[in-house]
């Protein structure tokens, strides 16, 4: 008997089923530089505020369902602050997936977008 993986039938649910973009943008984590105070939100080198809210509306409405806390907590999917992957190591892992623990988002997401999200996530920095 054929069986459909779940995977890819929840990431198209996660497209229609998220909460408003602009909530999850103002009560996501900002990202922190090392050796900074967590209290003051700041960008990786390269990346605007603009491009961080951005980030953080695909984040919440694609990676939100696996990766928790934008990032910050594992959730089904690992925590996503501090990888020690490298920014086009990133931006392959969205492009691509993982088969059999993250699908591929070349379908949903463009070129432009993946290169966006892979920076916001280095740009992540542990809070532990």
């Amino acid at each position: 008997m054929l069986r459909t993986p779940v995977w890819p039938v929840l990431a198209a649910l996660g497209l229609f089923l998220t909460q408003s973009p602009a909530a999850a943008v103002d009560d996501a984590p900002q990202p922190v530089a090392a050796g900074s105070s967590a209290n003051k939100p700041v960008t990786s080198e390269g990346v605007d505020a603009k491009q961080v809210a951005d980030a953080k509306e695909i984040f919440g409405a694609q990676c939100g369902w696996c990766h928790g806390d934008f990032g910050m907590k594992p959730d089904k999917g690992p925590r996503l602050a501090g990888t020690q992957m490298t920014e086009k190591e990133v931006e392959e892992r969205i492009r691509s997936g993982k088969p059999g623990y993250m699908p591929s988002f070349r379908r949903f997401l463009n070129d432009q977008q993946i290169a966006l999200m892979a920076k916001y996530i280095k740009s992540l920095e542990p809070s532990d």
